[in-house]
């Protein structure tokens, strides 16, 4: 019963947190990177620094695709479960919850794929 309850629970918390996600890949499809972000949300995520070979939403919400690096200016429109491929033109990308402003990079442009020291 007991665990049960927590599957429960667990399944409950999913439906209630809609999870956005958008996955790159660098040229080879070699490595990847996921980011994600929880219901009431939307990012701004500079990639000037990594190799974005595709760019695929995995329910990403409103994904538009920018050669600026701040989210700024004319942009390509990503179907929220939708794949680009050749996208070594994309600068940054905002993604999650239409209809409200994403929070920008603030000038943080890392490489992803680079694990952190």
């Amino acid at each position: 019963m007991y665990k049960s309850l927590i599957l429960l629970s667990a399944f409950c918390a999913q439906i209630a947190f809609a999870l956005y996600a958008v996955e790159i890949k660098n040229n080879s499809g070699s490595q990847s990177f996921t980011f994600k972000a929880l219901d009431n949300t939307r990012y701004c995520i500079c990639v000037k620094n990594t190799q974005t070979g595709s760019i695929q939403g995995k329910n990403g919400g409103n994904i538009k695709l920018f050669k600026t690096t701040d989210c700024t200016g004319e942009y390509q429109t990503l179907g929220s479960n939708s794949k680009a491929i050749n996208t070594q033109w994309v600068n940054s990308f905002s993604y999650g919850e239409s209809g409200i402003p994403s929070a920008g990079p603030g000038g943080h442009c890392p490489n992803y794929y680079v694990s952190p020291k």
